[in-house]
């Protein structure tokens, strides 16, 4: 941010907040032609800003004036003030502003006139928060440590997460019957051990007659023959 301070306007309000700026911002502070500036460097003393003091060109009633918006033109103009602010209670620089909205608004993203430079911090410390905590904390000295609190439990109220739907729950999966374990018997409840069967005899196979002998029946026949033989010569 560049802060273009009018030193010839309330030039003690005009700095108040300058101890809140970083190593980022510039103060250009403009003073009048034989203005001492022992007084507006010690009001300058506490700021990590880059601190330039412009003497005016020229003496002469609103000379500086017209020098402070001869230089915010030029910044418009090179793209270098993307936040410039006129620090001054003078009401004549509104029109200036008005001319650079009108023709140059795409080139910068905030050009205004304040009383003050803490009066164009109150978005730049929640813009270089980067962090909760550090939000918290641009929150509580924007706002006091009451409200700022309930700023910041609101900002996160509107900015949490939604939370994530419900899935409807799975079925639960059916385990395995586990198998019985069987119950050790003791030795009362043990069974009886059965005494062994014998196998059945096999019954014993029928003798088969031996098959007859063709000798012996001729023997038989021939002995006949001989007895008859016998019989008739006894006759």
């Amino acid at each position: 941010m560049i802060f273009l301070v009018d030193g010839d306007n309330n030039i003690g309000t005009g700095l108040q907040g300058i101890d809140l700026l970083t190593e980022e911002d510039t103060v250009l502070v403009f003073f009048g032609k034989g203005q001492t500036l022992s007084n507006v460097k010690k009001l300058c003393a506490g700021t990590r800003a880059q601190v330039q003091y412009l003497e005016s060109v020229k003496g002469g009633k609103n000379s500086l004036d017209f020098q402070i918006i001869t230089e915010l033109g030029v910044l418009v103009g090179r793209g270098e003030a993307d936040f410039a602010y006129v620090i001054s209670q003078d009401k004549g620089y509104e029109a200036a502003m008005s001319a650079l909205h009108a023709r140059y608004a795409s080139t910068f993203r905030e050009v205004a006139l304040r009383p003050s430079i803490q009066d164009c911090l109150h978005a730049a410390f929640l813009l270089r928060s980067n962090t909760l905590e550090e939000l918290s904390g641009a929150l509580t000295r924007q706002f006091g440590p009451v409200q700022g609190q309930l700023a910041y439990d609101h900002l996160a109220a509107l900015f949490a997460p939604a939370p994530e739907p419900e899935l409807p729950a799975a079925p639960a999966e059916q385990k395995p019957a586990k198998a019985k374990k069987r119950r050790n018997r003791t030795k009362a409840e043990e069974p009886a051990p059965q005494p062994a069967q014998e196998a059945p005899q096999a019954e014993p196979a029928e003798a088969t007659p031996a098959p007859k002998s063709r000798r012996s029946g001729a023997s038989r026949r021939r002995k006949r023959a001989e007895r008859a033989k016998t019989a008739e010569k006894a006759q």
